[in-house]
């Protein structure tokens, strides 16, 4: 089952989004339910806490969306800052691929809704899709199935195509990481 985090925003868009089975569960709730992955939703950052419980115990697949994104680049020093709000389609552009990114354009549309963003990314991590206005719209770490996202794929726009590919991979690492 995957595990959607309600960190506030979108959690039940994103539930709807999805094909395969999933919960939508608190944040201090997730960690003792076993899961095949995490969906990490956007909202406060006051929850940041109980999610890198999750990012740094898990070895399924994770992706975090909006805040979920900055919680996972700071479980591993990144740095965060206020960027003022922005509600915006924003044209991204791929530089690297990445199994959340198959079958997509090398320009696409997304819908980003936030108000701080990863100041300073960790080495750790690799920058996969930018905008002209933010660096660090995917990334994904090196070693471990953690994926950020900074805009909202369960919005709209060539967003969705991307929570599918989320789909596709944890059925790929399921088969062969037993």
């Amino acid at each position: 089952m995957l595990l959607i985090v309600n960190n506030g925003k979108g959690a039940e868009e994103i539930s709807r989004s999805l094909r395969m089975q999933n919960k939508i569960v608190k944040p201090s709730e997730a960690g003792s339910i076993k899961a095949s992955a995490y969906i990490l939703s956007d909202g406060s950052l006051s929850h940041q806490k109980d999610n890198e419980k999750i990012i740094k115990n898990s070895t399924k697949p994770v992706l975090g969306i909006g805040a979920g994104s900055l919680f996972i680049a700071a479980a591993f020093g990144g740095k965060i800052k206020k960027a003022g709000k922005v509600e915006r389609q924003e044209r991204i552009v791929l530089e690297k691929p990445s199994p959340l990114t198959l079958d997509m354009k090398k320009n696409f549309t997304v819908v980003e809704s936030y108000e701080n963003v990863i100041e300073e990314l960790p080495e750790i991590f690799t920058s996969m899709a930018r905008s002209p206005k933010y660096d660090f719209e995917i990334i994904l770490h090196a070693e471990n199935p953690l994926f950020g996202v900074q805009f909202n794929p369960e919005k709209g726009a060539d967003g969705r195509m991307l929570l599918a590919n989320f789909e596709k991979f944890i059925g790929v690492w399921e088969k062969y990481h037993k």
